[in-house]
């Protein structure tokens, strides 16, 4: 789908004068007279008024968490990149050097904003047990969901707004340096302007995988944190980074199940996605780990395996397998 610019007056130099301006207001040298010009400047052209106005979605992002020194680093890194792409661009605008870069920051940004419809409506995406579905939106990020997932998409004006209910997904995210892409689970939240991450949002603490890029992870009541590719965050009381086994922790879009020693009864719940047919580890087994690839929804597979190599037993009831240890009878 093509979407042609309602906004033509709104030329490159017109968004980086404006963006311009934006940064020189945050600058501790702001004065009367500063401000003097730009009124001038917004009365001699009704596209500089519409300029200023659009330039200050992009910032509004930023402002929220401008504190954060990771977000500053993120918002220095998408300077240095615009800059390169940019050229000689600058060379015309006589404001700081700071505040030249980053207008071209904006005005590429603003104006790429016209490739994204932007709807006050949601859309909500799910799939069933063992389903897994492949989405891409307007602005080309590719979203892969895995079973018993439920994520909502919503494209605002400032942001690229997401929200994983349930479930598990990947997000490959169109680059685009100062329009957002957030996704948040369950108090979490995931900042990236373009990376390529999974969220597991189904473990008993979120789990989130960088694959490639960086981003920050927004939490309620801690300090955000900063990821780099083949990191992974654990969301527990205290936002635990370690280093991540990517071909784990996406295996399931090959439609398998890794685990690496892992606890019976954390096994079980993964396991327990991709079937109708549930396990249960009774208290007796839960002391025991498991290690293997296995198919996902492959239940009887599953059992076998641990029943063979574990001291369980197991027990069906319908479409209910029960593990328990061997010293309890079943």
């Amino acid at each position: 789908m093509s979407v042609t610019n309602t906004r033509p007056d709104l030329t490159d130099a017109v968004l980086d004068a404006a963006a311009a301006w934006r940064l020189r207001m945050d600058e501790p040298g702001w004065s009367a007279a500063d401000e003097a010009a730009l009124d001038a400047w917004l009365a001699e052209d009704a596209a500089h008024e519409a300029a200023f106005e659009a330039t200050g979605d992009v910032f509004d992002f930023f402002d929220e968490h401008a504190a954060a020194p990771e977000m500053m680093r993120a918002r220095r890194d998408a300077i240095d990149r615009a800059q390169r792409k940019a050229g000689r661009r600058w060379g015309r605008w006589t404001a700081p050097a700071p505040a030249r870069i980053a207008a071209g920051v904006a005005a590429a940004v603003v104006l790429g904003a016209g490739v994204y419809p932007l709807v006050d409506g949601k859309d909500v995406y799910r799939t069933d047990f063992g389903e897994r579905r492949m989405v891409t939106l307007a602005d080309g990020s590719k979203i892969s969901l895995d079973g018993e997932t439920k994520l909502i998409v919503h494209y605002g004006k400032g942001a690229r707004e997401l929200k994983l209910v349930s479930g598990q997904a990947r997000f490959d995210v169109a680059k685009d340096p100062l329009r957002p892409f957030k996704v948040e689970a369950r108090g979490q939240t995931v900042a990236a302007t373009g990376a390529a991450f999974n969220i597991d949002a189904s473990a008993p603490n979120v789990c989130v995988t960088l694959i490639e890029g960086r981003l920050l992870v927004l939490h309620k009541d801690a300090k955000p944190t900063e990821l780099e590719s083949g990191q992974q965050l654990i969301a527990a009381a205290r936002p635990v980074v370690e280093r991540a086994n990517l071909t784990e922790a996406t295996a399931w879009q090959q439609g398998k199940i890794i685990f690496d020693d892992e606890p019976l009864a954390e096994a079980v719940e993964r396991v327990n996605r991709y079937s109708e047919r549930k396990v249960v580890v009774d208290p007796s087994a839960r002391a025991q780990h498991v290690s293997g690839v296995f198919n996902a929804g492959d239940v009887d597979a599953f059992v076998e395996a641990v029943t063979y190599y574990l001291p369980v037993k197991a027990s069906v009831t319908g479409k209910q397998v029960v593990l328990r240890g061997e010293a309890v009878s079943g």
